[in-house]
């Protein structure tokens, strides 16, 4: 199975990532994916701009600051259209970096796809953490099992 297809087992009927009743098999997929990025000398560079994105769009949607908004204080219904924005434009920065380097691009790609179809699940603000979460566990995992 594709990453992809493994998050959609893992997701099961949930409609949103925050209503993952199992957050376990998400852990284990981050493992899976970080474990081969690293097999597949994906760089950290490559990496950590899935965590910059993912933390940096945290950041943006609690001071509303996304595209598209510029609010003081944001209150839940305008956070979570936020972060839908945000979501949506995610993908952007890690296919622009597998063109960069060559060194891992196929990994890159999937890696985007598993993204790509974690982001349409993407409804709220909190679906938006529940992201980052994953990007961060896919990195630690990276680097755990040997990634430089």
């Amino acid at each position: 199975m594709t990453w992809t297809q493994d998050f959609q087992a893992a997701r099961k009927e949930a409609q949103s990532l925050s209503d993952i009743e199992d957050f376990s098999t998400l852990v284990k997929l981050a493992e899976t994916v970080g474990q081969a990025l690293q097999r597949d000398d994906v760089s950290s560079r490559q990496l950590r701009v899935l965590l910059s994105e993912t933390t940096a769009g945290v950041s943006r949607i609690r001071r509303g600051r996304t595209l598209g908004l510029s609010l003081s204080t944001p209150n839940r219904e305008q956070q979570d259209k936020a972060a839908k924005r945000e979501a949506a434009l995610l993908n952007i920065s890690l296919i622009y970096n597998a063109g960069r380097e060559k060194k891992g691009t196929q990994s890159i790609k999937l890696l985007a796809d598993l993204m790509g179809s974690m982001t349409g699940h993407v409804n709220t603000f909190e679906d938006f953490k529940v992201l980052r979460k994953f990007s961060e566990a896919i990195i630690a995992y990276f680097k755990f099992h040997g990634g430089k």
